[in-house]
């Protein structure tokens, strides 16, 4: 069986850098607006590998809006104007990965997505899956999350033929 351990989350709406501990059983509780469906849509990005965002936030049904680029660039409100608010600008990258164990064959793997967003609001994103735990430096280099360059560099150097980055989510889906 193959069961989640931890899951990491940078720059994910409010959320800047945690790892929560997925064992031996985890309940989300906390009032409204505490991050619980943020936590989930998180979850279901790499669970699904389906970042359309058609499922953000099932719980309010119809009255959601959330967005990817609103869960990116930590969306805090309207402006006056018509426009977002947003914790975050600029150039930045964000991650979600989600660390198994494999009790079956006494192994780790990850599964996750780096997401880089630019100056002008664009985002790409890769998915990957590393055969091995969430590395020690949780996707941080000099206090700032890798971009998928950096991670690229990383991976080659500490975890040569143990990862895959997938160049679409239909490839990661069906990886």
């Amino acid at each position: 069986m193959k069961s989640a351990t931890k899951f990491k989350i940078i720059n994910w709406h409010y959320f800047w850098n945690e790892t929560i501990d997925l064992r031996p059983i985890v309940f989300l509780t906390g009032r409204n607006a505490s991050g619980k469906s943020t936590l989930l849509d998180g979850l279901l990005v790499i669970l699904l590998g389906d970042t359309s965002g058609r499922f953000f936030n099932k719980a309010a049904m119809d009255k959601s809006n959330r967005t990817l680029k609103g869960y990116l660039k930590g969306e805090l409100g309207d402006t006056e104007d018509g426009g977002f608010r947003y914790l975050r600008e600029g150039r930045f990258s964000s991650y979600l990965a989600v660390e198994f164990f494999d009790d079956v064959n006494q192994e780790y793997f990850t599964m996750g997505c780096v997401f880089d967003i630019f100056d002008d609001g664009s985002e790409e994103h890769r998915f990957f899956i590393l055969n091995d735990k969430i590395p020690d430096n949780e996707f941080i280099l000099n206090k700032t999350p890798m971009s998928y360059k950096q991670l690229l560099e990383y991976f080659k150097q500490e975890y040569p033929n143990k990862y895959t980055f997938l160049d679409s989510n239909k490839a990661y889906q069906e990886a």
